[in-house]
C-alpha cells in the first residue's frame, strides 16, 4: 500500500493522543491483565502482511508501567536481555494478554515475561540502579555523516519503501521526517509536525525504522526485532515528546544499536545490540 493509499482510506489524518495499553490487577501477586481494543492505534496503524501485529514496543510499555505499579518508589533506569520471542496479532482474541513480575525481596532488578493465550511472547529484565554508559552512539557520527553524507531520505520515500517491504503504518509510526545515511550509520529527525504526538512506543518504533532505513535500496526484506542486550535511560523520559534525533548504527546485516537524542542533543536513551530478523 502506497502513502497515497494510506491517505485515501483515512490513514493521513492527524492522530489524536494515543492511550496506553491498559493494566489491571489480577488475582495472582505481581501479574497484570492487558487490555487492548483491537481498533487501538497500536494495532491499526502497524501493519506487517496486512495484518495487525502489535508493536514489540508495545510489550516493553506494558513492562515498565507495570513495574512502576508494582514498585511506585522504584525508578527503571535500564532494560536488559529483552526478547520477542511470538508476535502478538490484531486479528486474534486480545483478551488472554498477561504481563508477570518476579524478583526477591529488597531486589535492584525484575523479571518480566508477557505472554499471550499461554504463550511466551516477550521477556526481560528491568533494573533500578543507574547505568554508567556512554551513548551507544555518539556525536561523533553525527558529525561524520553530516560532513559526507549525500544520501537523503523524506518522509515520504521512506514510508512507500517500507511499504514495499510489507510494513504499514499509519501517521502515529511515521515520525521520521527525514533519514541521512552514510555508510552503515543514520541520523534521523522524528518530529510531530503534523499535530501527531510521540510516546514512548511509536518513539522508540520509529528509531527502530530508522536503522531499516539504512538498508533501503540494498533489498526489500522487512525486518522486526527478536532480541535487545540492553535500552538505557540516560535522563528520564517525558511524554509527548515534541521532536527527538536518532542516530543508527548497524553492526551486522541483523544487529543495530541507536540513541535517542532530544533537540538540543542530550542523550535520552539508548539501545545496544539490537537483533532483528524477517518479519514475513
Amino acid at each position: 500500500m502506497t502513502t497515497e493509499a494510506h491517505e485515501a482510506t483515512g490513514h493521513g489524518a492527524r492522530s489524536a493522543a494515543v492511550e496506553p495499553i491498559r493494566l489491571t490487577a489480577t488475582g495472582e501477586p505481581g501479574t497484570f491483565r492487558a487490555r487492548i481494543d483491537p481498533d487501538h492505534t497500536y494495532l491499526s496503524e502497524h501493519l506487517v502482511g496486512g495484518r495487525r501485529v502489535l508493536p514489540g514496543v508495545a510489550c516493553l510499555e506494558m513492562a515498565l508501567r507495570g513495574a512502576a505499579l508494582l514498585h511506585p518508589d522504584a525508578r527503571t533506569f535500564a532494560v536488559r536481555d529483552a526478547a520477542w520471542l511470538r508476535p502478538i496479532a490484531g486479528d486474534e482474541p486480545l483478551d488472554e494478554l498477561f504481563v508477570a513480575f518476579r524478583s526477591e525481596p529488597g531486589a535492584t532488578a525484575v523479571d518480566y515475561t508477557v505472554t499471550h493465550r499461554g504463550a511466551l511472547c516477550g521477556m526481560g529484565t528491568l533494573l533500578f540502579e543507574r547505568q554508567d554508559r556512554a551513548p551507544a552512539v555518539g556525536l561523533e557520527v553525527r558529525d561524520e555523516i553530516c560532513a559526507n553524507t549525500r544520501s537523503h531520505l523524506t518522509r515520504r520515500e521512506i514510508y512507500e519503501e517500507f511499504s514495499k517491504m510489507g510494513i504499514d503504518y499509519g501517521p502515529y509510526f511515521r515520525r521520521n521526517t527525514y533519514v541521512q545515511r552514510y555508510g552503515q550509520r543514520s541520523l534521523a529527525w522524528m518530529s510531530h509536525n503534523d499535530g501527531t504526538p510521540m510516546g514512548l512506543v511509536n518513539l522508540l518504533d520509529c528509531s527502530f525504522q530508522s536503522g531499516m532505513a539504512i538498508s533501503i535500496g540494498e533489498h526489500r526484506d522487512s525486518l522486526m526485532p527478536f532480541s535487545m542486550g540492553y535500552m538505557i535511560f540516560h535522563a528520564p523520559a517525558r511524554f509527548p515528546a515534541a521532536s527527538a534525533f536518532v542516530l543508527t548504527e548497524k553492526l551486522s546485516p541483523f544487529r543495530t544499536s541507536f540513541t535517542v537524542f532530544d533537540e538540543d542533543y542530550g542523550p535520552l536513551l539508548s539501545v545496544y545490540d539490537l537483533g532483528v530478523k524477517p518479519a514475513l
